[in-house]
């Protein structure tokens, strides 16, 4: 097959995109960069910064904390936090809130979360 029959061929099967694109020769865009890129153009950008508050909810508090405690909701920039135990509660609250607080908003943002709750349950 020559270059030019190799060339007209996948024109035709993929008909979109450039000669580059074609050969392959565009590296692809990796997925943890797609979904924020994606997640923006569809207006969901505070929705993603807001969903990554839960997923490392673990390695921002620790293991120890996130045993005995969860966050459940997000809602208008307001965490809500279950806790197991009221002596946990009260520590939480009254301790570590600012530094948890902080933490949050460093890795998913200030508008994203601007307040914590913590709640027994």
């Amino acid at each position: 097959m020559t270059p030019a029959l190799r060339t007209q061929i996948l024109r035709e099967w993929r008909p979109f995109g450039s000669d580059a694109d074609l050969l392959g020769t565009r590296p692809a865009i990796p997925a943890n960069k797609l979904v924020p890129l994606v997640m923006k153009r569809l207006g969901l950008e505070q929705r993603l910064q807001q969903s990554q508050a839960f997923s490392l909810w673990p390695n921002i508090v620790g293991n120890d904390i996130a045993r005995h405690a969860q966050p459940v909701s997000l809602h208008h920039g307001v965490l809500v936090v279950a806790v197991d135990h009221p002596v946990w509660l009260q520590e939480l609250a009254r301790f570590y809130k600012p530094m948890i607080l902080q933490k949050i908003q460093e890795r998913v943002g200030k508008k994203a979360v601007r307040d914590i709750v913590f709640r027994i349950g």
